[in-house]
């Protein structure tokens, strides 16, 4: 369907092109012919024209608008009086559109008049239509020969040695799915028929190859029955050692997959599940909740002005007094560089701003020591609370607004607790 799709394509755009080549070269014979044509005329009008011969004129310009190609003719003089005129220039109804051609006539080399000729498109017309519906032709035949090459191609290179080969399969199974075609030792004597050389032969022949394969596994396995006894219990016992080992390692995976390296908190991804649970509960159990959003101060400068070393130390001691500051029920996670947050359940407007200022002043009364320097340090806060008739709001929502907040303590000085709902409405639009 595919290779008919891009042949028709291909043949329509192919088509087109030459039906617009061949429009181009007819409009070029006729602007050709009818340039040569007003020029032979205009000569042969000149001494008319000088000798205001209107009885000639008409004439000539009645038998030129005999022609087919020719649909209009008029002769103007040097003033601008019409001497003659034949056909029409007005295009009825269904007709085609004529082309005008304008040619001063000139005797030696002075201009005594003006030759407007209208040459008729309707043999252009005819030749385009006659090539596009030989073109149509032609391109529909060539489909249908492609279509039934193809066609019998498939039946013959795909679905015939298919069709072979699967009802070899048929055969060999019996109706409960096992393999019928086997000897008094189990050994498979059933081959697929190789009845071509191409992919598909090479396909039996694996298989075949598969099923000696087979027999010879099966024949070494009986020979060594006894021993695979023995081993198998070895290998049972290596077994549950080693899926003991591989759970112990999923464990530890899953716990890293969760945690953060460095503090040992639950990691952002970690925090996006918590927040959407916390969210469905107090959905589900119209219960409120709030998450709390800490971001350390200058913590840039830290890292520039001590090292990183100390930059690590601490975030780990910040995150070990924090997580002694929260309720047993509240989660925190690192989520960022510098960046911490809280799930506070069951904690109101009142009650989570209550807890954030617990940790700011644990911070803020906090002296790290680091290679024998004292470093103090600040953090601010953004606080935001899903009530339990915010039934519309999502985790991108809640956290948006804790990050407003947190910004917004950014703003106004550091170090302090700001709540989303305490930012006045002038300065959200600003935010």
């Amino acid at each position: 369907i595919i290779l008919l799709l891009v042949l028709l394509t291909a043949l329509t755009l192919s088509g087109w092109l030459t039906l617009k080549h061949e429009e181009k070269n007819i409009l070029a014979e006729i602007d050709q012919r009818g340039s040569d044509i007003s020029r032979f005329v205009a000569k042969s009008l000149s001494f008319s024209v000088v000798g205001y011969d209107y009885h000639t004129i008409q004439l000539l310009l009645d038998e030129i608008v005999l022609s087919e190609d020719v649909g209009y003719a008029r002769v103007i003089s040097q003033k601008g009086n019409v001497m003659a005129e034949a056909g029409t220039q007005r295009l009825l109804i269904n007709q085609p559109k004529l082309v005008i051609f304008n040619q001063d006539i000139k005797l030696e080399d002075e201009v005594v008049g003006k030759l407007v000729l209208g040459f008729s498109t309707l043999n252009t017309i005819k030749r385009l239509e006659s090539k596009k519906y030989t073109l149509l032709k032609r391109e529909a035949f060539i489909i249908l020969m492609i279509a039934i090459g193809e066609l019998i191609a498939l039946s013959y290179f795909i679905i015939r040695p298919v069709s072979i080969m699967s009802n070899s399969l048929i055969k060999s199974v019996d109706d409960e799915g096992q393999m019928s075609c086997k000897d008094e030792n189990g050994r498979i004597i059933c081959e697929m028929p190789v009845i071509s050389s191409d992919e598909f032969g090479q396909l039996a022949t694996q298989f075949n190859n598969l099923g000696l394969q087979l027999n010879d596994a099966n024949a070494r396995l009986q020979s060594k029955v006894e021993i695979a006894d023995k081993k198998l219990i070895e290998t049972n016992t290596q077994l549950l050692e080693q899926s003991n080992e591989l759970k112990r390692i999923n464990e530890e995976f899953k716990r890293l997959s969760i945690t953060d390296v460095l503090t040992g908190l639950y990691n952002r991804r970690q925090f996006q599940k918590l927040m959407q649970t916390e969210l469905d509960l107090s959905d589900r159990y119209d219960e409120t909740a709030s998450i709390i959003l800490i971001d350390i101060d200058h913590f840039k400068s830290i890292n520039d002005k001590y090292g990183h070393p100390c930059g690590d130390k601490v975030l780990q001691e910040t995150a070990a007094l924090l997580k002694s500051q929260i309720r047993k029920t509240d989660s925190l996670c690192r989520i960022g560089g510098e960046e911490f947050a809280t799930i506070c359940r069951h904690a109101d407007r009142n009650t989570a701003s209550g807890i954030a200022e617990k940790l700011r002043s644990a911070i803020e009364n906090l002296i790290f020591d680091c290679s024998d320097n004292k470093i103090d340090i600040t953090i601010s806060l953004g606080v935001a609370t899903i009530n339990q008739h915010d039934t519309d709001i999502d985790p991108e929502t809640l956290y948006r607004n804790a990050d407003i907040a947190v910004y917004h303590s950014k703003k106004t000085g550091r170090n302090r607790v700001t709540h989303f709902d305490d930012i006045p409405q002038e300065k959200l639009s600003i935010i």
